[in-house]
């Protein structure tokens, strides 16, 4: 029944395209009419619907591909389901409903978990390349890190490598991209001369971009070493691109370090002080020419090829025709270079000749749209930025009135609702009687109307009361709203203000969001000498008891700090230890019973030196490479253990290092597709994430991230995440 089915389907696939006109179908079609095994006929099916794809015929390839998902499930075969649902979301993508074909893989992905190894890493990664096709970056990174570490293991690693190098490449973050690239050259094969040779040029323009202008060179050669080898075309435009990075390379050489060439380049090992830089000028204009070459044979125009003619006739004295081919340059940047970069430093340079000229007219001109372009450059982030938080800010006042109005109609709807059930308990109660005075009968008449009398007085006083409870109830409810409001204004003055952190920690950011009006975290900053101290922690609960725990340790910590001689975390914290003791009485020590759960750090301006020491809050340390290394606390609770020895970490702090601290607030937070925690494996990826934008960003991308994945779930715990960079 199920051959006949399948060969159904394909009659009707073949008369609606003209009984194929595409050999290589018919004959998989052939086949799979005499296949036996269902297996085969997966195999085959899916290679059918790839064809018709490859045709342009996307209704065909996906009812194709709908009956190999079907025969995939019957015969429970989880690796070939999971290539065909990854081939119908490439159907649907091609159909231009990519927000659709995201979502099947993120249904699908709710099938599997991490023990489908392989199938949950490729699901991952084409939902990470679907957000990377539609330019969002930093969720493609989320999912190409979910992917990472089953790729490596499975062989995958160049495609894992060359992805997480583009996407991070995309987001500005060029010495990631350069760290995948080097990743990359590991595992290439010595054989397959395309990827090297593409490798090998990537991997010079990153270090171009990042100043590395020497070892650029040497990479830019084996890149042309090897194009040569594959590449019978001496004018692909591929080539061209090397010979740029050369010419770059060459420019910079002359002009701030000569000498360097002569460690990659032998032929100028041993030539004279008094020629290198010449012969340094002429290897610049050979490349400079082989690309002007390339570009004219393809009748292209680029900018780059002008600039760098302009640069090299700036060194050699021909100002007239540097100004010619700057003016060229700038004119080639039209369009969709209008804003960029380049466009800003070749109106500066034009500037300056026309200057020196004496052409203040045309240098006025200049210089205006210099200005112009490094204002809207420099000011564009900024002006997004200031728009979010106002957004931001309007949001959570009106989240704020709409909680306090709901709660105001749930108080009073509750108050309705005890009424209502008093007087409908009442009239059950009164109809009891009716009924009983009847059965009695007409003897009865004058008693029932004494005692409904009675009752009906009874409900008139109930009613009252009612009343009065109501009035009870709101005027409570308002003076707990006003207690919790007055809690929170005293919460922010004990909290060091932003202005606070960001003085005594310039490159720093602090993530804040309390559950409730109220929070049951917080962070402290305080210099001391030559250190600065500072930690994020979670006292146990949230909102109001939460707070008031907040409270007593942020006074403690500052008692501690500016009237005892402490210089160290661990013992900062082992202070605290007693005096929390010494300070709870029993029942407030019932409370803090599962702890207070605190990282605390100290950075030594004079050594450069980290300390750490934490209660169940661990550290996190990425470095410029944005390696993550996780430092966990002691498995101690302050105010209660009876032992209390901390452990004291000291960490060498290299510049560009960070260090994170955060409450479990959002590795906790439950959201996403399947409605789990976030955990604090995605957690970490997502730290790594955030270190690769600038500091003032960082905790836009958190707030983004985190209220994607809560979605519309309630925020289940507070939230305080703080992360410094040591420049």
């Amino acid at each position: 029944m199920k051959k006949i089915k399948l060969l159904f389907i394909c009659w009707i696939i073949i008369t609606f395209n003209g009984f194929s006109q595409a050999p290589k179908i018919d004959s998989l079609q052939r086949e799979l009419a005499e296949v036996q095994q269902d297996t085969s006929k997966c195999n085959l099916l899916l290679e059918i619907s790839k064809a018709y794809l490859k045709e342009g015929n996307k209704d065909s390839a996906l009812l194709i591909n709908n009956q190999l998902i079907e025969l995939s499930r019957n015969i429970n075969d989880r690796r070939r389901i999971t290539k065909a649902m990854l081939n119908r979301s490439n159907i649907i993508f091609k159909q231009g409903k990519s927000d659709s074909s995201r979502l099947i893989l993120k249904e699908y992905l709710k099938e599997l978990d991490e023990t489908d190894s392989l199938d949950y890493a490729d699901v991952n990664y084409h939902i990470g390349y679907k957000f990377y096709l539609n330019g969002n970056n930093v969720e493609s990174l989320l999912y190409y890190l979910e992917a990472l570490n089953t790729y490596e293991r499975s062989g995958k690693e160049l495609r894992i490598y060359n992805s997480l190098r583009y996407a991070y490449s995309r987001i500005g973050e060029k010495r990631e991209a350069l760290r995948y690239t080097n990743k990359m050259l590991d595992v290439c094969p010595d054989t397959n001369y395309k990827a090297l040779a593409n490798i090998y040029l990537n991997k010079g323009y990153y270090e171009t971009v990042l100043g590395d202008n020497i070892t650029s060179l040497a990479s830019s050669k084996e890149g042309m070493s090897i194009f040569r080898i594959i590449l019978n075309d001496t004018t692909s435009y591929t080539l061209g691109l090397v010979h740029t990075n050369i010419a770059e390379v060459y420019l910079y050489a002359y002009e701030y370090c000569p000498d360097s060439i002569r460690v990659f380049n032998p032929y100028m090992k041993d030539v004279p002080e008094n020629k290198i830089n010449q012969m340094i000028l002429d290897s610049a204009k050979y490349s400079i020419d082989k690309f002007a070459e390339i570009l004219k044979v393809n009748k292209m125009k680029s900018f780059e090829s002008a600039k760098l003619y302009g640069r090299w006739n700036i060194i050699q004295g021909k100002k007239a025709k540097a100004l010619d081919f700057f003016e060229q340059a700038f004119n080639q940047t039209e369009g969709s270079k209008a804003q960029s970069p380049d466009r800003r430093d070749l109106a500066f340079d034009i500037f300056k000749l026309y200057r020196e000229k004496g052409r203040e007219d045309k240098a006025f001109d200049y210089y205006e749209e210099y200005i112009y372009l490094k204002d809207s450059l420099n000011n564009e982030e900024k002006f997004r930025e200031v728009g979010q938080k106002e957004a931001k800010f309007e949001f959570e006042r009106q989240k704020e009135a709409e909680l306090a109005r709901r709660a105001k109609e749930r108080a009073i709807e509750q108050a309705k609702l005890e009424q209502e059930r008093a007087i409908a308990k009442e009239k059950e109660r009164n109809q009891s009687i009716v009924n009983y005075s009847m059965i009695l009968g007409v003897l009865l008449i004058s008693a029932f109307t004494i005692f409904f009398s009675k009752k009906l007085k009874v409900t008139k006083e109930q009613q009252k009361l009612i009343a009065i409870q109501k009035q009870t109830i709101e005027k409570n409810r308002n003076h707990m709203l006003e207690s919790i409001e007055y809690s929170k204004n005293i919460q922010k003055r004990i909290f060091p203000t932003m202005e606070e952190v960001k003085r005594l920690l310039p490159n720093s950011f602090v993530y804040f969001k309390p559950k409730d009006v109220v929070s049951g975290d917080f962070y402290w900053v305080h210099r001391k000498g030559n250190k600065t101290f500072f930690s994020v922690a979670d006292c146990t609960g949230h909102g109001v008891p939460g707070a008031f725990m907040t409270l007593i340790s942020l006074n403690l910590l500052n008692a501690i700090i500016l009237e005892e001689d402490v210089t160290s975390t661990n013992l900062l914290l082992e202070r605290l230890h007693i005096k929390l003791k010494e300070r709870l009485t029993s029942s407030e020590e019932e409370q803090m019973k599962h702890g207070l759960d605190i990282a605390m750090c100290a950075y030594d301006h004079t050594t450069g030196k980290l300390e750490y020491s934490g209660l169940h809050n661990p550290l996190y340390i990425i470095n410029k490479d944005n390696e993550l290394r996780e430092i966990k606390g002691d498995n101690l609770f302050l105010g209660i253990s009876k032992y209390f020895n901390v452990t004291l970490h000291q960490i060498e702090i290299k510049k560009g290092d960070s260090c994170y601290m955060s409450t479990d607030g959002f590795p906790d937070q439950k959201g996403g597709e399947k409605g789990k925690k976030f955990y604090y494996s995605r957690f970490r990826n997502l730290l790594r994430v955030v270190n690769t934008y600038s500091v003032d960003k960082r905790v836009e991308i958190l707030d983004k991230k985190f209220n994607e994945w809560k979605g519309d779930k309630e925020q289940i715990d507070d939230i305080c995440i703080m992360g410094v960079t040591f420049d």
